[in-house]
C-alpha cells in the first residue's frame, strides 16, 4: 500500500522560471485601485506605516485629518491607532521611507507662503513642495510588500511541490491554483495581511519538512543528523510570523510551535503524550478560570517535555525560540506602546461603537460556534473556498495520505485494510443518507445546524477511507498532516465563533487565507496519491480523470476569483454569484483595473493583453496534460474544459438578476471608469442618521451580518 513508486522528477529552475514568470505578469500587470471604496482593511495599515515614518509614532491623529476618516482604528487616551496586527505596517515601514526619500516628499502639507516681491535680477522662490500623492504611496506599498514577497514565496513554492509530484500538470494546476486562482492572488494585490500570514505559515511548513527530510537522509546514510540550527531559526520565525501578520493565525503558529517541539524531542518520546495531555488540562482549567491549577498542569506539561530533549534537540529549540522571538518581539512591542500593556491588542480600544460591541462579546467577538459560518466559509458558492479554488477538494485525500497507517499488503477478501474500507464506506454512505434527509427535512435558518454535523462527519468518513485505501506519496510526513489538520479543525472552529466570520466586503474567505498553501500542498498529495493507485493498478482511465480535473479546477479557479482578485478585490457580500453577476458585466462593459496597458497609452480591454496571454499560458500548461501526443493533448484538454463547465455550474444556478443593482453600485465606485460607458450613476443617498437606523433595525431583528454590512455601506460611500 505504502509502495512510495517512482520519484518524483527533477525540475529545472528554467522550467520554475518560467512558472514565476507567468505568475508575475499576474501581479505586476494591474493595480487593483479604487478609491471610493476606501478598504479600511487597507488604509488603516498604511495610515500606520506613514505615521511611523512621518510622526515617528504610531498614533494616526494627524494622517486621518490629511487623507480622510478610516475605519478599524482603536482609540486610547485620545490617540488613534490601527487596531489591526502590526506586521504589514512593519513591513510597509522601510519602502515608504526609501518613496518619501527618493521623492524628497512626505504627508506633510506644507503652508503656501504669500509671494514675495522678486528684485531684478534675482531668481524667483521655489514653489512650496507638494504632500505625496497617496495613490502612489499605496501602489509602492503594495508593490514591495505584498506582490513582491508574494513571487519570492512562488519561487520556493514552486521547487517545494516539484519534489512532490511525479505529474507536471499537477504541479502546475496547485501552484496556478494557489497563486493566481484562490484568495491568496486577491490579497497578495492589496495591502493587507492575509497573504502575508499564510506566506509566513506556508514557509514554517517548508523550513520543517526540509529539516525531517535531510535527517532522514542523514540516517539513511550511517550519519547522526546534524543540528540544522538556520532551519529551526527559519521555522520559528515564519511560525511565530503568522501571528505577527494577523491574529487568528495565532492557531498556525501554536500548530507550528507542536510541530517544532515534537521535532526537537529525541528521546522517551513517550512523555510527549504526558506533555500534549497536561497542556490540553491547563487550556481546559484556563477557560474556566481556574489560573493556579492550569499553571500547576503547564508545570508538569514542561516537566515532561524536559525529558524528551537531547544536547541536539535542545539546540534546535534555542534556533526556532530565536527565529520566533522576533516577530513576537514585534507584536508585543507595538500592543505596549499604544495599548499600555503587551497582552492587550487595539480590538480591546475599538473607536468604532458598533465593532466595539461585537468584539465586547465572547473573547473579541468569538462567542458560540456557528454551524452556519463553518459550511459557508468552506462550501458557499459565493465565497467559499472549496468552489471558489475547486482543486483543494483533493485536499481530503492528501490529508487521508498523509496521516495514512502502515498496514500490510494483505491482498485476502478479509485483510485489515479492506475491513476497515468497507466500514469506512458504510460510514460515509451513512452520513450521506442523513444529509440529504436534513437537507430534505429543514429550511432555513434551521438548515446549516442540522446539516452542519453530518457534513463533517462525511468529510471525516472520506479522509478515513483515503487513509486506508490510498498510498502515502513521497516524502508525506505524518506530523506535517498533524499539523495542517489542527490548524484547519483550530481555524475553522474559531472563525465559526466569531459574530463578524464573514468579514465584510472580500474575496473568498479571508480569514481562512492562512491555510491555502497547507491546503494546496494537501490537494498535490491527494492528486499524487491517486496517480500511485493508478500506477499500480494500471487504472489509466484514473490517471487521466485525475490530471484533467487538477487542470479544469485550476481554469475554474483562475475565472471565478483570479478575474475578481485583479478587477475589484472587495466583492460585496450581497453577491450570490460575483463571477456572473458582477466580473461578466464588468468585463463585458469594456472595465479594466489600472494596469500597465493604460499608462503605456493602450485603452478598454486592450490594455490587459499581456494578462490575457499569461492566462492562456497558465491554461495551456495544465490543460495540455502529461503526454506530449497532439491527439491526447487535444482529448485531455477537452476533458479539463469539461470539469471547468462542471465547476462553473454552482456559481451559473446562484446567479439572481436582482443583483444588477449591486454592479450598477460597484461600476459607479471603479476605478478607471471607461470613456465609451455610461457615465458613473452616485450611489443612493442616505444620511449617517439613516444609516444608523437602519442597522440599528437589522440589529435588532437578530441580523447582525446584515447590521454590520449596512454600517459598513455608509461607511463606504462617505457618509
Amino acid at each position: 500500500m505504502n509502495d512510495p513508486g517512482p520519484r518524483a522528477p527533477t525540475t529545472s529552475y528554467a522550467r520554475t522560471a518560467l512558472s514565476v514568470l507567468l505568475l508575475a505578469v499576474l501581479y505586476l500587470w494591474v493595480f487593483p485601485f479604487h478609491d471610493v471604496v476606501r478598504n479600511p482593511n487597507e488604509n488603516v495599515r498604511v495610515y500606520m506605516t506613514v505615521a511611523i515614518v512621518d510622526d515617528h509614532t504610531f498614533a494616526i491623529n494627524r494622517i486621518e485629518g490629511a487623507w480622510g476618516y478610516v475605519n478599524d482604528k482603536a482609540i486610547r487616551l485620545g490617540r488613534l491607532y490601527s487596531s489591526k496586527a502590526p506586521g504589514t505596517s512593519y513591513l510597509g515601514v522601510p519602502v515608504y521611507w526609501a518613496l518619501t526619500r527618493l521623492t524628497h516628499r512626505n504627508s506633510h502639507v506644507v503652508a503656501t507662503p504669500a509671494p514675495a516681491p522678486v528684485a531684478p535680477g534675482q531668481r524667483p522662490a521655489p514653489p512650496p513642495r507638494q504632500p505625496i500623492d497617496r495613490a502612489q504611496v499605496m501602489y509602492v506599498l503594495r508593490l514591495f510588500s505584498t506582490v513582491f514577497p508574494g513571487l519570492l514565496f512562488g519561487w520556493f513554492w514552486h521547487r517545494f511541490l516539484a519534489a512532490r509530484t511525479t505529474s507536471a500538470t499537477v504541479r502546475e494546476a496547485v501552484f496556478f491554483s494557489t497563486m493566481a486562482g484562490s484568495s491568496l492572488y486577491a490579497y497578495s494585490l492589496v495591502f493587507v495581511s492575509h497573504a502575508q500570514n499564510a506566506y509566513c505559515f506556508g514557509a514554517a511548513l517548508m523550513a520543517l519538512a526540509t529539516v525531517r527530510e535531510r535527517d532522514a537522509d542523514d540516517v539513511a546514510a550511517g550519519q547522526s543528523p546534524r543540528v540544522r540550527f538556520g532551519w529551526m531559526f527559519l521555522a520559528g520565525l515564519f511560525g511565530a510570523g503568522a501571528t505577527l501578520f494577523e491574529y487568528p493565525a495565532a492557531i498556525a503558529s501554536a500548530a507550528v510551535a507542536l510541530w517544532i517541539a515534537a521535532v526537537a524531542a529525541e528521546r522517551r518520546r513517550a512523555a510527549l503524550g504526558v506533555t500534549l495531555v497536561s497542556l490540553g488540562l491547563a487550556a481546559a482549567l484556563a477557560l474556566k478560570h481556574h489560573p493556579k491549577p492550569a499553571a500547576a498542569a503547564v508545570a508538569v506539561a514542561l516537566v515532561a517535555y524536559a525529558v524528551t530533549l537531547s544536547p541536539r534537540g535542545l539546540l534546535r529549540l534555542v534556533g526556532a525560540g530565536l527565529g520566533g522571538a522576533i516577530p513576537t518581539g514585534l507584536v508585543l512591542f507595538f500592543h505596549h506602546r499604544c495599548f499600555g500593556s503587551a497582552f492587550k491588542p487595539g480590538y480591546s480600544f475599538l473607536e468604532n461603537p458598533t465593532f466595539r460591541e461585537e468584539t465586547n462579546q465572547g473573547f473579541f467577538g468569538a462567542t458560540q460556534f456557528s454551524w452556519e459560518a463553518a459550511l459557508r466559509l468552506w462550501l458557499d458558492p459565493a465565497f467559499g473556498l472549496i468552489p471558489s479554488t475547486p482543486v483543494l477538494l483533493l485536499s481530503l485525500v492528501g490529508l487521508g495520505a498523509y496521516l495514512a497507517p502502515e498496514l500490510p499488503d494483505d491482498r485476502r477478501p478479509l485483510s485489515r485494510r479492506n475491513v476497515l474500507g468497507a466500514c469506512f464506506v458504510a460510514a460515509a454512505l451513512f452520513a450521506a443518507v442523513k444529509l440529504t434527509l436534513a437537507l430534505k427535512a429543514h429550511a432555513l435558518p434551521d438548515l446549516h445546524a442540522r446539516s452542519g454535523p453530518w457534513v463533517a462527519a462525511l468529510a471525516v468518513a472520506l479522509i478515513a477511507l483515503a487513509m486506508v485505501r490510498c498510498p502515502r506519496p513521497p516524502k508525506a510526513d505524518r506530523a506535517m498532516g498533524a499539523t495542517i489538520a489542527l490548524t484547519l479543525i483550530g481555524m475553522t472552529h474559531l472563525i465559526g465563533m466569531m459574530n463578524n466570520w464573514r468579514g465584510g466586503w472580500q474575496v473568498g474567505p479571508r480569514y481562512l487565507v492562512t491555510v491555502v498553501p497547507a491546503l494546496g500542498l494537501l490537494a498535490l498529495s491527494g492528486a499524487e496519491s491517486l496517480l500511485m493507485s493508478a500506477r499500480r493498478t494500471g487504472n489509466d482511465a484514473l490517471r487521466v480523470t485525475v490530471t484533467a480535473f487538477a487542470a479544469g479546477a485550476t481554469l475554474a479557479g483562475l475565472l471565478l476569483t483570479g478575474t475578481a482578485s485583479a478587477w475589484f478585490p472587495h466583492i460585496p457580500t450581497e453577491y450570490a454569484a460575483p463571477f456572473f453577476e458582477m466580473m461578466v458585466p464588468l468585463i463585458r462593459d469594456g472595465f479594466v483595473p489600472h494596469n500597465v496597458g493604460l499608462e503605456l497609452g493602450s485603452r478598454g480591454l486592450r490594455s490587459m493583453g499581456p494578462f490575457f496571454a499569461a492566462a492562456a499560458g497558465i491554461a495551456l500548461l495544465v490543460m495540455r496534460g502529461d503526454r506530449r501526443r497532439p491527439l491526447v493533448m487535444v482529448a485531455h484538454g477537452l476533458g479539463a474544459a469539461a470539469f471547468t463547465v462542471l465547476m462553473l455550474l454552482p456559481s451559473a444556478l446562484a446567479f439572481r438578476p436582482e443583483s444588477a443593482a449591486v454592479t450598477r453600485y460597484v461600476k459607479s465606485a471603479f476605478e478607471p471608469h471607461p470613456a465609451d460607458a455610461a457615465p458613473p450613476t452616485a450611489p443612493p443617498v442616505e444620511s449617517p442618521a439613516q444609516a444608523s437606523g437602519r442597522a440599528r433595525r437589522l440589529a435588532e431583528a437578530g441580523q447582525t451580518q446584515a447590521a454590520l454590512d449596512a454600517w459598513l455601506r455608509a461607511i463606504r460611500d462617505g457618509r
